[in-house]
């Protein structure tokens, strides 16, 4: 077969198509398995609330950082 009759139609078809779902099952499979990381550092008599809504099973990491007499509260 001729390299050029397979790109002219149906074969250029087929390439994109195959490059399309490989490019969307790549996607899909980084926002499936994402990670959430969340981070915050404040000084004294601060007031810190992290929350996580909907993590889907992602990975999660919360930390927290206050000088004294601070109040800090993770929802994860």
């Amino acid at each position: 077969m001729d390299l050029n009759t397979i790109f002219d139609g149906w074969g250029t078809e087929l390439v994109s198509l195959l490059v399309g779902l490989l490019a969307t099952g790549i996607g899909y499979r980084f926002y499936k398995n994402g990670k959430i990381y969340q981070k915050q550092k404040a000084g004294n008599n601060a007031k810190q609330k992290q929350e996580i809504k909907n993590s889907h099973e992602k990975n999660t990491s919360q930390k927290q950082e206050a000088g004294d007499n601070s109040e800090q509260i993770q929802i994860g």
